[in-house]
């Protein structure tokens, strides 16, 4: 079992208010209560409550301290991981966990924001809990998107493929494309594991992509004439050209 405290004494005064304490707090215990009554535990150590107290000082100075206490998980996180040590093809099998756990917690919109290597830990078994909801949000935000002409309509409940919202740009420089787990050719590993995926992808789907990304041949053709629910329409695709 693991007991994470959320004490303010131990934050930097400089960086975050008191308030951020209680704040990481409700956001966790309440994403946590949220993915398991819609089902999702099983991306998510076991939850088995949280708690608040309040603790007087020496000088008779009062705070308040709360508690979430979850499951231990035996793993280590992807941060302290060598990539190395893990075929292509492991690898693969560990990011598309990592999509498709995030990509559900979206479609009921809650989001991490915080997904990053260190907050992934593996099994021996190689599966792939999330962790650290500090962080996270119910509800979607036009800070999602790249279209701010309709920040209004953000398809709330619905799924969007990874395709969409996981797309990256050549120049991404994020933790994931620091952290040396990706060795291969990202968005056309999008677009072939989620391929049943493109009969369902709108245009309305693609305010999630910057728009000079919208403009690359694989959505460009997406939308322009072919017949996506056509089940030989990806297979001719690919045969006419990479993402």
């Amino acid at each position: 079992m693991v007991a994470k405290l959320f004490d303010a004494k131990y934050l930097d005064p400089y960086d975050h208010p008191p308030s951020y304490a209680s704040h990481q707090y409700i956001r966790e215990s309440s994403a946590y209560r949220y993915l398991i009554r819609h089902g999702l535990d099983q991306h998510i150590p076991r939850f088995y409550g949280s708690w608040s107290t309040i603790i007087v000082d020496t000088q008779g100075r009062q705070r308040s301290v709360r508690l979430i206490l979850t499951e231990y998980i035996e793993g280590t996180d992807m941060a302290h991981l060598r990539p190395s040590d893990f075929s292509p093809n492991q690898r693969k099998d560990l990011l598309r966990q990592v999509v498709e756990a995030e990509s559900r917690f979206y479609t009921l919109d809650l989001r991490h924001r915080d997904l990053v290597p260190r907050n992934v830990i593996v099994t021996e078994t190689r599966r792939v809990v999330i962790i650290d909801f500090g962080l996270a949000f119910i509800g979607r935000s036009a800070s999602d998107i790249y279209d701010f002409d309709d920040p209004e309509d953000l398809l709330d409940g619905n799924y969007i493929s990874p395709i969409v919202r996981w797309w990256r740009a050549q120049d991404a420089n994020d933790e994931w494309a620091l952290s040396g787990w990706i060795t291969w050719s990202w968005n056309q590993w999008l677009v072939d594991t989620w391929s049943s995926d493109i009969p369902d992808i709108t245009p309305a789907m693609l305010k999630w992509l910057p728009s000079e990304e919208r403009e690359k041949p694989f959505f460009y053709h997406l939308f322009n004439g072919c017949d996506r629910t056509s089940p030989k329409w990806y297979v001719a695709y690919k045969d006419q050209m990479r993402v």
